[in-house]
C-alpha cells in the first residue's frame, strides 16, 4: 500500500473513533445521571483493569453493602438513633444538623470515592429527615462535600472521586430539595481539589486531612485543572468530628515489591524490627492510630483478615496499643463479594480503632446461615475478633501488656 493510502486509511481510522466516541458522548448526555449508582465507578475501574495492576496495588473496590458494614458502626448508626432520640424537638433537632455539618469523612484509599460517596448520600438522608420534621424542606445543605477527604494513588480514580462527589451532591439536592433549586446551585461546577493524588503511607495525613481550617488555599478555573498532589481548600467548619474509613490495599509480605516494603517499615519507624512480616494493609492501621494520637478520630478499615491471625498480631497490635488506641468494633471475617467482573478472592474483617471510652465493645459475627450477630464486651482481643466480657477486662490488659 502506498504512502498517501496508508495516510489516508488512518485519516479515516480517526475520523471513524472520533464519530464512534461523539455517538457515545451523546448516548451517555440523553441518560438521566440522577439515577446513577456510583456504585459502578469502582466496579468500571477494577473490571479494566490490567490483572498485573491489580495485583501489584492490591485493588480491592467496595460494594455499599460492605461500604455499611464499616461506616455504620463508624458513625451513621449513632446519627441515626440520635435522630431517633430527637424525636421533634426543635433544639436538638438543630444542633443534630450542626453536627452533620462539623463531620469530616477521610479515606486515605479512595480510589473512585464508594466510601465518601456512600457516607455522603447518608448524612444527607439523615439533613434531609431534620429538615422535614423542622419544616423546612427546601433548605440548602449544610454538609460541605469539601469535608470528604481522600488519598489515591492514580490520577484517574481520583478524578472520578471528585467528580463522583459532585454527582452525589446533585443527587441529593434533586431528592430531597427538587430539581429547580438543585440545578440553580449545580453550576458552575466546584473547582476545589479535596481529593489529593499521592501515595497514603508517604503523605502526611494531618495534611491532606487537618483537624482544623476555614480558608481556601487554591481555585482552578474549572473542575478538572486543578493539581491533584495536594488538597487545596479547607474544611468550611471548624474542629467537628474525623472519621477515617476505607479500602487499602492488601498485599501479603512475599508479593509487596521493595518499595513497599520500604513505605511500611518508614511507617513503623523503628517500633518494631518485624515490620518485614506485615500485609501492607498494616500501614494504614499505624497511620491512622498515629493520626487519632494527634488528632483524634475513629478509623475503620476493610482488612485481608491475617492481620488478626497468626505472627501478624504480636507484630501490628502493641504499635496501635502504643499510641493509645483500641479495637472499638469489628465484623468477624467474610468472603469477599463485589459487583465487578475480577472479584477478589480473598477472605476479609472489618476492624475499627480509637481512643477507649466507656461505651462497650461491638463485634458483628457472621453466620453460617449468612446472618450477622451483635455481640457486646469490655474488650474485643485482635486474635480473630473474639468479644471479651467484662469480668475478663483484666486478662486483656495484661494480653496486650505480653504482646
Amino acid at each position: 500500500m502506498s504512502t498517501g493510502n496508508c495516510s489516508l486509511a488512518a485519516t479515516k481510522c480517526r475520523d471513524s473513533a472520533r464519530s464512534l466516541g461523539l455517538t457515545y458522548l451523546l448516548h451517555v448526555g440523553r441518560l438521566d445521571w440522577t439515577k446513577i449508582n456510583p456504585d459502578i465507578f469502582g466496579s468500571m475501574i477494577q473490571a479494566v483493569a490490567e490483572d498485573k495492576e491489580r495485583g501489584e496495588l492490591g485493588m480491592h473496590y467496595t460494594s455499599v453493602p460492605n461500604i455499611l458494614k464499616v461506616l455504620n458502626p463508624l458513625f451513621l448508626d449513632d446519627l441515626r438513633t440520635k435522630l431517633k432520640e430527637a424525636g421533634d424537638s426543635v433544639r436538638m433537632l438543630l444542633n443534630l444538623r450542626k453536627r452533620l455539618a462539623r463531620i469530616r469523612v477521610f479515606d486515605p484509599a479512595c480510589g473512585s470515592g464508594n466510601f465518601l460517596v456512600i457516607a455522603y448520600k447518608e448524612m444527607r438522608a439523615i439533613e434531609a429527615e431534620i429538615n422535614r420534621r423542622r419544616g423546612e424542606q427546601d433548605r440548602a445543605s449544610e454538609i460541605p462535600v469539601t469535608n470528604f477527604r481522600g488519598i489515591e494513588l492514580r490520577d484517574f480514580p481520583a478524578e472520578i472521586a471528585r467528580l463522583a462527589l459532585v454527582i452525589a451532591e446533585y443527587q441529593c439536592d434533586v431528592l430531597y430539595r427538587g430539581q429547580k433549586l438543585a440545578l440553580a446551585e449545580f453550576l458552575p461546577l466546584r473547582s476545589e481539589s479535596w481529593i489529593t493524588c499521592g501515595n497514603a503511607l508517604r503523605l502526611d495525613w494531618l495534611s491532606v486531612c487537618p483537624p482544623r481550617g476555614t480558608d481556601v488555599k487554591f481555585r482552578a478555573d474549572d473542575l478538572f485543572e486543578t493539581p491533584l498532589d495536594q488538597a487545596q481548600i479547607d474544611f468550611e467548619n471548624e474542629g467537628g468530628e474525623t472519621y477515617i474509613c476505607g479500602n487499602p490495599p492488601y498485599l501479603g509480605n512475599t508479593w509487596q515489591s521493595a518499595e513497599q516494603k520500604a513505605e511500611i517499615r518508614d511507617v513503623v519507624n523503628g517500633r518494631t524490627l518485624s515490620a518485614g512480616f506485615l500485609d501492607y494493609v498494616a500501614g494504614w492501621f499505624v497511620k491512622a492510630a498515629d493520626y487519632i494520637k494527634c488528632a483524634g478520630g475513629v478509623a475503620a478499615f476493610v482488612s485481608t483478615n491475617s492481620i488478626c491471625q497468626g505472627q501478624a498480631v504480636p507484630i501490628l497490635w502493641p504499635m496501635v496499643y502504643g499510641t493509645g488506641g483500641d479495637i472499638l468494633f469489628g465484623y468477624t471475617s467474610f468472603k469477599w463479594a463485589n459487583l465487578a467482573s475480577h472479584n477478589a478472592g480473598v477472605t476479609v474483617a472489618v476492624v475499627g480503632i480509637g481512643a477507649p471510652g466507656n461505651e462497650p465493645r461491638r463485634l458483628y459475627e457472621h453466620q453460617d446461615d449468612g446472618s450477622v450477630v451483635l455481640r457486646e464486651g469490655a474488650s474485643i482481643t485482635p486474635y480473630c475478633l473474639w468479644v471479651l466480657p467484662s469480668s475478663l477486662k483484666s486478662a486483656m490488659y495484661l494480653c496486650r501488656n505480653w504482646l
